[in-house]
């Protein structure tokens, strides 16, 4: 990809991602704090805080993986997400593996491992969204840009 269209398609990419994983735990979250009204909800606190560190930290992922992917030639291309998702996964393991390692093995270990197999399937609808924000950003500006997206690939 080009350095601004990259840029543009990775920021999409975060902000999706990170609003389609904050939004719906920070309403869990208020929903369960209902019965305090004059206190300060857990959400809004995971809404300021939590938000721009993971946006950052998305922005980051996205720009590495979309910088050594090729460039996509429809919205929703699905090779392009299962590569997004092995990243992602290998990267979730290797921190799940580290952690796991740094003490003795024991039976407990075994369950977390198996708990961040849950969490990675959790955050799979996520990291589709993000794949498919990037991918429709970067047709838009191509087709903004060149008027066709096989004109694009020809230059």
């Amino acid at each position: 990809m080009r350095s601004w269209h990259l840029l543009c398609a990775s920021f999409c990419a975060s902000m999706t991602s990170v609003f389609s994983f904050v939004i719906p735990y920070c309403l869990f979250l208020n929903f369960q704090q209902n019965h305090l009204l004059h206190v300060v909800s857990n959400a809004m606190q995971v809404m300021l805080y939590l938000i721009p560190f993971l946006v950052v930290l998305a922005f980051i992922f996205y720009v590495i993986v979309l910088s050594v992917l090729k460039l996509p030639s429809k919205i929703f291309d699905l090779v392009q997400f299962f590569k997004v998702s092995l990243v992602f996964f290998m990267g979730w393991m290797c921190l799940v593996l580290i952690i796991l390692f740094e003490d003795q093995v024991n039976g407990f270990d075994f369950e977390t491992l198996a708990m961040s197999l849950f969490i990675f399937v959790a955050v799979t609808p996520v990291l589709a969204l993000g794949c498919i924000s990037a991918n429709c950003c970067y047709v838009l500006m191509c087709k903004k840009k060149y008027g066709d997206l096989n004109q694009f690939k020809r230059i």
